[in-house]
């Protein structure tokens, strides 16, 4: 307990060092300009497996706990700029091609930010194989992100099927398919964060590090979820700010997340050095 208290100040004061507050705002902004082109990509890879309704079902349910109807609206306006997926075109190529460059932005930064709090330097290859592995990490990562997406929506459809067998032989409470979906969206968010935490720096750390670091953002950007929605209930955010006040909502949701990445990004590398000085310490003893 006294260890982990140690590793929680550690990191809150090393995030103070590295300026993660800066950090923060900027990772919110990229998300914020690259969240559309994120959506239409997934939605648009998406549309080839499943019904597109059910896909952006999935994103206004995510959503949902802080967002009105014009949130939703101003959504289901940015789902009609989709490209019709029915047959390869070239229009449908380049639609591809531009989401996908500009939904890889946020990743780039992300990169760039794990880099600069682990203290790793770049490597020293010439600038354009720099250039070009950093987009190919940001591209990966966005198919990673579509591709979980549409993994948890099968997982969620596989288990409203089931739901619907056992119900037939046994009485089958319909809070376990939603307990069911929350676990499934938290594993598939937990296994993207695995993946962003390892994969995209310059330099890996250990597995057991990197998972301890996602289920705690994952756990943290949950609880925060539910409890910004309760703050945004019993406030007067929207009343204040009229109109414009569910935007404002979604921004500070956005931002808080990109806290949270930022802080558990110093936790993981935190964690990784006081195990090891501990690990020294006892072998040198």
């Amino acid at each position: 307990m006294v260890k982990l208290r140690k590793i929680a100040i550690q990191t809150i004061k090393k995030w103070n060092a590295d300026n993660g507050t800066s950090f923060s705002a900027a990772l919110s902004f990229y998300l914020i300009l690259s969240l559309p082109s994120l959506f239409l990509f997934s939605l648009s890879l998406g549309g080839m497996f499943l019904k597109m309704e059910r896909l952006q079902g999935a994103i206004i349910n995510y959503i949902s706990p802080f967002a009105d109807e014009q949130i939703v609206n101003s959504l289901n306006l940015l789902f009609q700029q989709l490209p019709e997926t029915g047959s390869l075109t070239i229009g449908l190529l380049s639609s591809f091609v531009l989401f996908l460059w500009s939904a890889g932005n946020i990743f780039i930064h992300l990169q760039k930010t794990i880099n600069i709090m682990w203290g790793l330097k770049e490597s020293r290859e010439k600038w354009y194989r720099k250039l070009l592995q950093k987009r190919l990490s940001s591209f990966i990562a966005v198919f990673m992100f579509s591709l979980l997406l549409i993994l948890s929506i099968l997982a969620e459809i596989f288990l409203a099927i089931i739901s619907k067998f056992l119900n037939e032989i046994l009485p089958f409470s319909l809070d376990l398919i939603q307990y069911g979906s929350a676990v499934i969206n938290f594993l598939v968010l937990t296994v993207f964060f695995i993946y962003i935490y390892t994969l995209l720096p310059e330099k890996s750390i250990e597995t057991k590090f990197i998972a301890a670091g996602s289920i705690l953002t994952v756990a943290f950007i949950t609880l925060g979820k539910y409890l910004f929605s309760l703050y945004l209930s019993y406030s007067s955010l929207t009343t204040v700010y009229t109109q414009i006040g569910a935007f404002l909502a979604v921004f500070l949701w956005l931002y808080y997340s990109a806290i949270i990445v930022t802080v558990m990004i110093e936790f993981i590398k935190v964690y990784s050095d006081t195990l090891k000085q501990t690990v020294k310490s006892s072998n040198s003893q």
